[in-house]
C-alpha cells in the first residue's frame, strides 16, 4: 500500500511544469500600476501559487491560478516576475506550463529572508512598513512561507530557479553577497535542491542616470558570480525608472526588466533566440494587439454601425476574446491590401494583409478576414466577391433593413448603394 501511495504521488508531479521561487523588496513585488494591456490574455501555461490570501481578485493560498496582476501580493502591482513568466511560456515548447512563488515587502532588508536572523530583524524595528507586511501577508516569517509553498510545489512540478530582487535596503553592504550566498544555500537544503539545477538569476538596482538612488549597490550584485558560482546577474541599465522616486521602475521598466529575466534563465537552458528582450511595443500597437502575442490566432474585424472596429483573436486553445479597441485601416501600422470587392462599406467580405509587431519586436504578417457591415445594421448583401457586381445595387433600404420603393420614397433617411440618403 506505501508503494502504491509513493507511486501515485509521484505521478502527480509534471516534469513540464517548470517553477521559479521569487523573492525580494519593492521591485519584486511589483511597484507601477499595470495597464488595461498588462491584463489582457494572459495564457493559462503561465501559473502563479498564492502565498497569501487575496481579496481582489479572490485567492488562496495554497492554489494555483493564472498568473494576471497582482502575483505577488495584495499591496504588490505590476513587476518583473509578470513578463518573466510571459515570455518564458512564449519561449518555451507548448507542453511546458511556467509556474511563480513570489514572497516580497517593499523596504524590506535582505536579512528579513535568513532565516536565522528575520525575528531579530523585526523585533529591532516593529513599526516598519516591511514588518507590518511580513506580519499581514506571510505570518511573520517571509523566508519559512516561501519554503512552504516550494514544498507545495514540489508535489505537482519542478523547481527550476530562483530570482531575486533586492538592495536598496541593503546600499552596497560589502556582505550582501555573502548573506545572499547563505540564503540560497538555506533554501536549497530545505527543498532538498541541487545548486547545478536550479541557479540564481539577481537583478541589479535602477541607475544613477536613470534616476536610480542607490546606483553603488550594482558593484555588490556584480559580485554575485564570484560568491556564488551558479548566480548570474540580470542587467538594469536603460531600465525608465517610475519618475517619482528613486527607487523603483516605470510599468515598461517591469515589461523589459521581466524578460530580462527570462532571456537569462533561456540563455542558461541553452535556448536561443533572436528576439529583443528591451523592445517595447508602441501605444498604439499595444491598442491594437496587446501586448500578448497573437502566434497562431485567427482574427476578425468587424466594423459596425459605429465604423470603429472591433477585433477580435481566436487563440490556439480555442478561446475567443477582444483584442483592440479603435483601428485606422490607413494607419501606417496596420497596412491594408484590398481582396475582392472591399471597396463598399456595406455587405463585404474578404481578406486584408495585416503586418504587426509582437512584443518582443518580431514583425508578423497575417491574412486577417473582414467583414464590413451595413452601418445602418442591414444585413450582409452577397455580391460577386469580386467587385464587378452588387447583389443590392439600386436598391433602397430604409435605416431598419426593410427594402423599400425606390421610385416612390417619402421624405426620410435611407440606405442606398452602401450611403445614407436623405430625402426631403
Amino acid at each position: 500500500m506505501l508503494m502504491t501511495s509513493l507511486l501515485h504521488v509521484s505521478a502527480e508531479v509534471d516534469p513540464n511544469f517548470h517553477i521559479y521561487l521569487c523573492f525580494g523588496q519593492s521591485n519584486m513585488e511589483g511597484n507601477a500600476q499595470w495597464e488595461s494591456i498588462d491584463n489582457n490574455y494572459v495564457d493559462p501555461r503561465f501559473q502563479m501559487l498564492a502565498t497569501c490570501n487575496f481579496s481582489n481578485p479572490s485567492r488562496s493560498m495554497g492554489r494555483w491560478y493564472t498568473a494576471k496582476c497582482p502575483i505577488v501580493s495584495p499591496d504588490g502591482r505590476l513587476g518583473p516576475t509578470d513578463y518573466f513568466g510571459r515570455t518564458m511560456v512564449a519561449a518555451m515548447p507548448t507542453d511546458v506550463k511556467i509556474g511563480v512563488i513570489a514572497v516580497a515587502m517593499g523596504g524590506s532588508p535582505i536579512e528579513m529572508f535568513d532565516k536565522d536572523k528575520y525575528q531579530q530583524k523585526m523585533s529591532q524595528n516593529p513599526t516598519e512598513w516591511w514588518v507590518t507586511l511580513a506580519k499581514r501577508h506571510y505570518g511573520g516569517n517571509p523566508y519559512g512561507r516561501l519554503i512552504e509553498m516550494g514544498k507545495k510545489a514540489q508535489e505537482v512540478g519542478v523547481i527550476k530557479g530562483i530570482l531575486l530582487h533586492q538592495g536598496c535596503s541593503n546600499c552596497n553592504d560589502s556582505n550582501w553577497p555573502n548573506m545572499v550566498n547563505k540564503i540560497y544555500k538555506d533554501m536549497l537544503n530545505d527543498l532538498g535542491l541541487n545548486a547545478e539545477d536550479v541557479p540564481l538569476f539577481v537583478g541589479e538596482v535602477e541607475y544613477e542616470n536613470m534616476g536610480g538612488g542607490c546606483s553603488s549597490h550594482n558593484q555588490q550584485v556584480a559580485r554575485i558570480p564570484s560568491v556564488i558560482p551558479t548566480g548570474h546577474v540580470v542587467k538594469a541599465n536603460q531600465l525608465p525608472g517610475n519618475g517619482q522616486d528613486p527607487w523603483h521602475f516605470s510599468a515598461s521598466g517591469y515589461r523589459i526588466f521581466g524578460r530580462r529575466y527570462a532571456f537569462e534563465v533561456l540563455k542558461t537552458m541553452g535556448i536561443a533566440t533572436q528576439k529583443n528582450p528591451d523592445y517595447e511595443m508602441p501605444n498604439n500597437l499595444k491598442k491594437f494587439f496587446g501586448v500578448t502575442r497573437l502566434y497562431g490566432a485567427d482574427v476578425t474585424i468587424n466594423i459596425g454601425k459605429s465604423k470603429r472596429p472591433v477585433v477580435k483573436a481566436t487563440f490556439g486553445d480555442g478561446h475567443t476574446e477582444d483584442v483592440s479597441a479603435d483601428v485606422t485601416f490607413s494607419s501606417d501600422d496596420f497596412e491594408v491590401s484590398k481582396v475582392g470587392a472591399l471597396k463598399s462599406s456595406v455587405a463585404k467580405k474578404g481578406i486584408v494583409k495585416a503586418t504587426f509587431t509582437d512584443f518582443c519586436g518580431d514583425v508578423h504578417t497575417a491574412d486577417i478576414n473582414v467583414e464590413f457591415v451595413d452601418p445602418a445594421g442591414i444585413e450582409a448583401i452577397e455580391g460577386s466577391g469580386d467587385g464587378s457586381q452588387e447583389a443590392g445595387a439600386g436598391k433602397v433600404f430604409t435605416l431598419d433593413g426593410r427594402r423599400v420603393d425606390a421610385n416612390h420614397l417619402r421624405p426620410d433617411i435611407y440606405i442606398k448603394n452602401g450611403k445614407k440618403v436623405v430625402v426631403k
